[in-house]
């Protein structure tokens, strides 16, 4: 019978492997068919390097989002630069004309305090005969007092930046007094140089709200008179302030002198209270400079290619200009038998040569301001390399200090009227680091001078100082 017969191979054949006998791989607690399946070293390598292009592809994201957010932050520095350049300066709306009491208070200002640093020079044997130093450590004088502005400078206009100017000057004014009256109670040498810290800081505080106010008070078709006048305080005090000052240190005694220039100071104080309450009876109260982040406004005087290379191109002019001066008049009183009264008149002629540029500012504007401080810087190279051999020759060396005044009075102008030009919602901040960048480069030019003076003469400090408005003219030709 087919059914008794031998099983079919397909009944009676050995059982598949899904069927009794052989349990299933997925079953009886068996482990998963991914999990029993031994590790390939090859897929291993895949499974790595699929996790580190995950961790380069993470990394990759994270420095895009540092990327991004450096981007963002110079995206904000630039435009907190294009606001600072396109942006109207305070007081630009006024329509006043400036109180003449107030426009005198600001030349005044300016006077005496640019009297102090040129009273010092034909004044430094008599304070070294006195204080008993050598006249080379005397000579530190004027670099203590410059570097004192330097710093202070941008430091107070900084953290006095929501102060209203008028408020800045006249407390610097006062200080300002009453640190020239202090020699007069004062008796060795370290104490003279505390009170010219403190005289430097003053100025430092001085000169650029001097300068931001004559600005903030003075209408925009009346601003270039305004802004001359206040600058000519220089010319006064080379022409007057200095040599009075050098006259009365000759007939009664240099402490003296200093303390009338303290009261100087205190006068051009109540002038400016007066000034400022009769432009105040005008409807014009002086502006204060609108609020700012601090750091924002560091950034974007920073961040401007233009202003570094005006401020640069300043610094080392004017430290070349102090270098010379500064030992300028113990040169003439050395080779000429002189006392301070002669030496202090010569060295005033300068101021004749200032006055003359400062009067032909129009000149300047007309050939270009740029093309003009370049000009001067190139003349300068061959009028410091040549004063300091015209010492003994008195005629010759008041005609070239005529023309020395001449030419760094263009320079001068014409510098500061690029810097005011380059951002002009943060004229404040350019107008301190300017005049911080002059007597910062007097005190970083002080050391080498001195030391030249000292072992060659002046005419290796005349040298050292034309080599620097040389370099100053070839940054002015990166603008």
């Amino acid at each position: 019978d087919g059914r008794i017969g031998p099983p079919k191979a397909s009944q009676a054949g050995p059982p598949k492997a899904n069927q009794a006998g052989a349990p299933n791989a997925s079953q009886a607690g068996a482990p998963n068919a991914k999990q029993a399946r031994a590790p390939n070293p090859k897929h291993a390598g895949v499974w790595h390097s699929s996790r580190r292009a995950a961790g380069r592809h993470t990394g990759r994201r994270s420095a895009v989002r540092q990327t991004a957010g450096q981007g963002r932050r110079h995206a904000a520095r630039r435009a907190q630069v294009r606001r600072a350049v396109t942006s109207p300066s305070p007081g630009a709306s006024l329509d006043v004309r400036t109180d003449p009491w107030l426009l005198a208070a600001l030349m005044a200002a300016v006077a005496v305090i640019g009297a102090a640093l040129f009273a010092l020079s034909p004044l430094l044997p008599d304070i070294a005969r006195d204080l008993g130093v050598p006249i080379a450590q005397a000579g530190r004088l004027p670099a203590i007092y410059s570097f004192s502005l330097a710093v202070s400078a941008p430091a107070i206009a900084l953290a006095a930046r929501d102060w209203s100017r008028a408020r800045v000057l006249s407390g610097a004014l006062l200080t300002f007094g009453l640190a020239w009256c202090a020699p007069l109670l004062l008796r060795s040498y370290e104490a003279m140089m505390a009170v010219t810290l403190l005289a430097g800081a003053s100025a430092g505080a001085a000169l650029p709200a001097a300068y931001a106010l004559a600005a903030d008070v003075s209408a925009p078709g009346d601003r270039a008179r305004v802004m001359g006048r206040t600058v000519a305080g220089w010319s006064v005090a080379i022409l007057g302030t200095a040599p009075l000052i050098a006259a009365f240190a000759q007939w009664l005694d240099w402490r003296i002198a200093f303390a009338l220039l303290g009261g100087a100071s205190w006068a051009a104080w109540a002038m400016l209270r007066r000034g400022l309450a009769r432009q105040h009876a005008h409807g014009a109260p002086a502006a204060a400079e609108p609020a700012s982040n601090l750091r924002a406004s560091v950034a974007a005087v920073a961040g401007h290619r233009r202003t570094r290379l005006v401020l640069l191109a300043n610094l080392l002019d004017m430290g070349a200009f102090f270098s010379v001066y500064a030992y300028l008049g113990t040169q003439l009183r050395a080779a000429n038998g002189w006392g301070p009264t002669l030496a202090g008149l010569t060295l005033a002629c300068y101021g004749i040569g200032l006055a003359l540029a400062s009067l032909n500012g129009r000149l300047i504007d007309r050939v270009g301001t740029l093309r003009s401080a370049r000009a001067s810087l190139l003349i300068l190279v061959a009028v410091l390399a040549t004063l300091p051999w015209l010492a003994d020759r008195p005629w010759l060396m008041a005609i070239g200090m005529v023309a020395w005044g001449l030419v760094q009075g263009g320079f001068f102008t014409a510098i500061t009227a690029l810097a005011s030009d380059q951002l002009p919602a943060l004229r404040g901040v350019v107008t301190a680091l300017l005049s911080g960048s002059t007597y910062l480069g007097v005190a970083l030019y002080a050391p080498a001078a001195g030391a030249l003076y000292g072992s060659q003469g002046l005419w290796a400090v005349g040298l050292l100082s034309a080599a620097g408005c040389l370099l100053a003219a070839l940054a002015l030709r990166r603008l």
